[in-house]
């Protein structure tokens, strides 16, 4: 049993803590000092966005300080007449939407009453008497005073205060960030320069490609995605004018900028609209033709735009996501909300092309973290039979069943020979997996011969070439020969498997019985290989004309000696995986074939010249 010393159990547990106190002391930075990082992000943002832009003026022969002036000064023009309108909108729907009051308790009350009646029935008064118990009807005093409180000042300059302060910090952090984003952009060599040097000084051409191709695949991914959620809200704001529904181009900017919030940006950018159309219309048609627009706009983008423009994602998954969006959220608010998803793309690519960010993309990333072959260990030393063969049962769709054999199964077997050597497994606990193994390979054979025989590829042999398959050492390799003995055509092999059981004088003894054309000693890494050559010299003593395959499944490339150590013993072909082992039978098969052919042909031709001579 391997057992770490204390040192080095000690730089563990430091290495741990050093880690979470520079991630909490990050976390803290990000939320006290938001009102810096926020421009800063807003900047990063802006530079990727309109980077492809600047590069395409650049194209076209300008250089980069006009190419960067042109780009900036239209986005500033769209973005203050979005501002304007914008602000426009959203100070005639604060003076219009309290006078709505009663319309929008109207909509409401006969939705209750479609339904639950009139409140008669039972289930009428259950939803009356819980609203009743959640929200009571606050009780008057009728000994009560009422006091009325009157501020000097004018109502006009209270309300003031009120949204200069928050106005004036939004707009000098959007201006500080378009000023940071315009010099990030004149910039750009120098700060390219200075994020290879700082994350691959050693390795020059490694760092130039990583951060290279991380830039691209950034400033083209949020492009898009700026472009399909731009073009999302205009649409939304057409259609809101077609329907009648006031305030349109306000509702296409909400429904373009909750759609960077992951999943569920889209549905709660429909609120607003939904409230405002029950206060402003009269038809309950154009509320369900509000709801209709957003699902039918949402599903088109989601499943026929975007995966043709740039992929049905980045490689962030579904959790990473929505946990980046609570993070981002609970640290710098709505604008953290919106953010979080270009935010976590940016990590995501980083942890791809930086080595020592390679936890982001663990993290963050869409693909297993896992291969299947350590999945289906994991699941075998769990006992759950069920998970590893759905395992199998997946890469099956992708790859053919040698292949599932070689890259999932035998590496599992190994990995479990390993683990038992250095007491990580007991045996009891070994045998367990073997058995579920052993299940789960019956399992592909039986599929396996039903595929066989079903097709019409190949004829069968008259008479069937015997194979008796040995494993060389233990229960391992027995579950080994019983791989090759499913990937075996029935029709052309009759396959004999010998119990593990079986000391190597009663394997030769059955040997002389069944009378194979070819033996196959299965030996699975580590270890076994003395056995392994013991079997194989016993074997080709007493049967010399016998072809002996020896495969040792598992290895990358063979030991250094072990291949002419067993060709020294009498194989006569050594073989690393379970398909080459395969194919060389087939191979041979083919030859033996030939040959066959040729001499009943030579027969033929002699009995042919002898009926000749006698007439």
């Amino acid at each position: 049993m391997q057992v770490d010393s204390p040192n080095r159990s000690w730089q563990r547990a430091l290495t741990t803590l050093a880690a979470l106190a520079i991630f909490a002391i990050i976390v803290v930075s990000l939320y006290w000092a938001r009102s810096v990082f926020i421009p800063v992000a807003l900047a990063i943002f802006l530079a990727f966005v309109l980077n492809p832009i600047v590069s395409r003026l650049r194209r076209y022969g300008l250089g980069r300080v006009p190419a960067v002036l042109i780009t900036v000064v239209m986005t500033s023009i769209i973005l203050m007449t979005v501002t304007g309108l914008l602000a426009w909108q959203l100070a005639e729907l604060t003076k219009t939407l309290p006078d709505r009051t009663p319309a929008i308790k109207e909509k409401l009350t006969k939705a209750k009453q479609w339904f639950d009646g009139d409140g008669s029935n039972r289930y009428g008064q259950m939803v009356d008497d819980i609203v009743s118990v959640v929200a009571p009807a606050p009780q008057k005093d009728p000994n009560a005073t009422t006091v009325i409180m009157e501020s000097s000042n004018p109502s006009w300059m209270s309300r003031a205060s009120d949204y200069v302060t928050p106005a004036s910090e939004v707009l000098g952090q959007a201006a500080f960030a378009l000023v940071l984003a315009v010099f990030m952009l004149f910039k750009q060599d120098d700060l390219r320069n200075r994020v290879i040097r700082l994350i691959g000084d050693t390795k020059l051409t490694a760092a130039t490609k990583a951060v290279d191709d991380a830039s691209s695949r950034i400033s083209r991914y949020l492009l898009m995605q700026l472009l399909i959620n731009t073009a999302f809200g205009i649409c939304i704001t057409v259609a809101m004018f077609i329907i009648g529904v006031p305030y349109a181009f306000l509702w296409g900017f909400i429904a373009s900028v909750m759609r960077y919030i992951p999943y569920l940006g889209t549905w709660l950018g429909l609120l607003a609209p939904v409230i405002v159309t029950l206060a402003f219309t009269d038809e309950w048609w154009q509320l369900i033709a509000v709801v209709s627009v957003y699902a039918v706009l949402e599903l088109t983008c989601n499943n026929i735009i975007e995966p043709q423009l740039y992929g049905s994602s980045m490689g962030v998954s579904e959790v990473a996501q929505l946990i980046s969006a609570a993070f981002w959220t609970l640290l710098w608010g709505p604008v953290g909300l919106v953010l979080s998803g270009p935010m976590t793309v940016c990590l995501l690519v980083l942890g791809k092309n930086v080595p020592w960010l390679k936890f982001l993309e663990v993290l963050l990333g869409d693909e297993p973290a896992l291969s299947a072959d350590i999945r289906f260990y994991q699941r075998l030393n769990a006992r759950d039979q069920d998970e590893a063969s759905d395992i199998v049962r997946t890469e099956l769709k992708t790859k053919p069943l040698v292949d599932v054999f070689d890259t999932i199964i035998v590496p599992a077997l190994t990995y479990a020979k390993r683990d038992l050597d250095r007491d990580d497994l007991t045996a009891l606990h070994l045998t367990g997996m073997l058995k579920m193994t052993h299940e789960i390979v019956d399992e592909l054979e039986d599929r396996e011969v039903e595929r066989v025989a079903d097709s019409t590829e190949l004829e069968p042999l008259t008479q069937k070439v015997r194979i008796l398959a040995v494993p060389a050492h233990d229960e391992s390799d027995e579950v080994g020969v019983e791989m090759l003995k499913a990937l075996l055509d029935p029709r052309m092999w009759e396959v004999e498997v010998s119990p593990v059981a079986h000391l190597t004088s009663e394997v030769l003894t059955h040997a002389e019985t069944f009378g194979p054309a070819v033996i196959v000693i299965c030996s699975l890494p580590p270890g076994g290989l003395a056995h392994t050559r013991y079997v194989c010299k016993r074997t080709a003593r007493q049967f010399p004309t016998v072809h002996i395959v020896v495969g040792r499944w598992g290895v990358t490339e063979l030991e250094i000696g072990s291949r002419e150590q067993l060709t020294e013993a009498g194989a006569t072909q050594v073989t690393e995986s379970i398909a080459k082992t395969a194919s060389y039978l087939e191979s041979w098969l083919a030859a033996l074939d030939s040959k066959q052919k040729a001499a009943e042909k030579a027969e033929a031709r002699e009995l042919v010249g002898i009926t000749t001579a006698k007439k």
